[in-house]
């Protein structure tokens, strides 16, 4: 889902990917990784856009996350991860409970 997200609330830290932008769309995936809210991405640390697959790591001190105009953001697990439960391996923004941000 397009929006704004607070880092350690809406999202967890930690790396995500995105098969990028929807298909036939003319606008590209973009997101930004912000070091301060409510800035909206003024202070951007990092900032990317993309037709293609995008893997973004979020920092723990990062504030914010904006994603726009992509496909569903998951979870990167780590090959030795343990997964404790998750039956969709979806990503949980905040009270968003869904398979994928962007969607």
């Amino acid at each position: 889902m397009d929006g704004v997200y607070k880092v350690g609330f809406d999202v967890q830290p930690g790396t995500y990917t995105t098969a990028g932008a929807w298909p036939g769309s003319l606008l590209p995936c973009s997101w930004t990784r912000i070091e301060a809210l409510p800035t909206g991405g003024i202070n951007a640390i990092e900032r990317g856009v993309s037709y293609g697959p995008v893997t973004v790591t979020i920092a723990p001190d990062d504030d914010g996350f904006e994603t726009a105009g992509c496909r569903g953001w998951n979870p990167v697990r780590e090959p030795d991860s343990v997964d404790a439960g998750s039956s969709s391996g979806s990503l949980d923004f905040g009270s968003l409970s869904t398979d994928s941000l962007g969607s």
